[in-house]
Parts: C-alpha cells; structure tokens; sequence
C-alpha cells in the first residue's frame, strides 16, 4: 500500500508542475462549522517562473503570492469562501491580482456515505496583468477518505474562462490528484 501511494505521488508530481500560481489549497470534503467564519493566509513563492512580461502578463519568477481567504459555514452542509489574491514581485512590486468568491455543499455526515463528497463552484476575476483570463468559473467535485493515518482527497477541476484568450471548457488532469498525506 506504501508504495502505492509513492507511485502515484510521483506520477501525479510530474504533473503539478503546471498548477496554478495560486492554486495551492487542497480541498476536503467537510464544509466549515455553522456559524463560523475561518480566515487563513496562503502563501506560495515561484522559484522558477517566466522572466519576462509575455502577452501583457508579468514576470512569475521569484515572485510570492499572499491569498487571503475568509469563509464562512453557514449551515452543517453549506459554506461561502472568499479569496483575496494579491503579489510581492521583484523591486517590492506589490498588487492587489484579484478576488473570487466560492459558495460550497457537502453531502451531510447523516447520510453516512463511504466517502466524503462536495462540490465547490468558484467564479473569478483577475487583472489581466496576471492572466490572461480575467474572469472564470472553476467547478470541483471533490471525494475524500480517510482509511487509519492514510488520507486521499480528489479535487478534479472544470475549468471556464469567459473573458480571455482560453474560453473553453477544461479539466486539467493535473489536478486530479491534489492531496495524499500519511
């Protein structure tokens, strides 16, 4: 079982390669408790990103990001998440990038289902100087296990950009794993 997991860690490593500069959450199921809000800070740092400004969007390289996220449960099965990206670039370039809102269901505990299940729809806007999409809707079914120390979570992810060059409809496979811990 060890080296399963090892197996599909490494498989699925090749691939978050091309995650999101601020996609860096992993989902679980569980939606937070009735009336009350949680804040986190996310914070992440390209290592080795563009160096130039492409297509009008601005260098990743050695760049951190800072995503402030606010969400609140408003029933057992029901949560609202609110997100503030923001950038430190290079010569303390600092930006406000964008924000996204993310209304979330959970199927109830009482139903005692063998997996957990949600569904998270998070509809953005980012400046263009950071994508090229400025405006998307992520759909995300999510399904997670706990089976003793071991925990799996898939976040597949239906991706929709309304205004910018990739307005199509795409699920990025490099999502579909996004977290196993032990």
């Amino acid at each position: 079982m060890k080296y399963l997991c090892l197996l599909i860690l490494v498989f699925y490593a090749l691939e978050l390669k091309a995650q999101d500069n601020y996609e860096i959450q992993v989902y679980g199921s569980e939606t937070v408790e009735k009336g009350k809000t949680m804040f986190e800070l996310h914070s992440n740092y390209t290592l080795n990103g563009s160096k130039t400004v492409t297509s009008g969007e601005l260098p990743t390289n050695h760049v951190v990001h800072e995503t402030v996220e606010i969400t609140h449960g408003w029933t057992t099965w029901f949560e609202t998440g609110f997100y503030i990206f923001n950038s430190i670039g290079d010569a303390g370039r600092t930006a406000y990038v964008g924000s996204h809102i993310r209304p979330r269901v959970a199927a109830p505990s009482s139903w005692n289902w063998p997996v957990g299940v949600s569904i998270s729809t998070e509809f953005g806007f980012q400046k263009a100087a950071f994508s090229a999409n400025t405006s998307t809707l992520e759909i995300r079914p999510i399904v997670d296990k706990k089976w003793n120390k071991l925990y799996v979570s898939l976040n597949p992810t239906l991706e929709k950009s309304f205004k910018g060059p990739i307005k199509t409809v795409d699920l990025p496979f490099h999502q579909m794993l996004k977290g196993v811990t032990m």
